[in-house]
């Protein structure tokens, strides 16, 4: 051990929090109490929960965001140092029609049945990372394709591969 060597670290045994970087643009839509789903690397396929108790009231200008303080609950397994993914819930919907995000390309929607691809024209609500929900256009029974090409036409002959 030298003169310099960290022999213990003194912190708080309060409850922690993690500090979120959110875009401007979403700033409105943040409030206090809303619902946070946190996931962690330490934690794969985990998903823990928090709620909004702050939000900065000065943006950074150079990055267009602002800081806002999730709330853990005091038994998380989170400790303090972690790199965390923030959700913060803006919006719920029960039984809503969902596709995902790489299905619909300016408003549509391309589906197949009987082997052939048809374009719809759908009405969109929520938009998530990773899924987009359908008002209207589209049924739960459709099967939608992913990525469709640019060169895709209405009415084409296509052949269904399971990703």
């Amino acid at each position: 051990m030298t003169n310099t060597s960290v022999l213990f670290w003194v912190g708080e045994s309060g409850r922690l929090w993690v500090v979120a970087e959110v875009d401007e643009e979403d700033i409105p839509r943040i409030h206090p109490k809303q619902r946070v789903l946190i996931k962690a690397d330490a934690f794969a396929g985990q998903a823990l929960e928090g709620r909004v108790a702050e939000i900065t009231p000065k943006g950074d200008p150079v990055n267009k965001t602002y800081r806002v303080r999730v709330d853990l609950p005091a038994d998380t397994p989170l400790t303090i140092g972690m790199t965390t993914e923030v959700n913060i819930i803006v919006r719920e919907e029960s039984n809503a029609l969902l596709a995902p995000v790489s299905a619909v390309v300016d408003g549509h929607l391309w589906t197949v049945r009987d082997g052939h691809a048809y374009r719809h024209s759908v009405k969109t609500g929520v938009v998530g990372d990773r899924m987009v929900q359908i008002l209207s256009g589209a049924a739960e029974s459709d099967t939608v394709i992913l990525y469709p090409p640019a060169t895709l036409k209405d009415g084409q002959r296509v052949r269904v591969s399971v990703p």
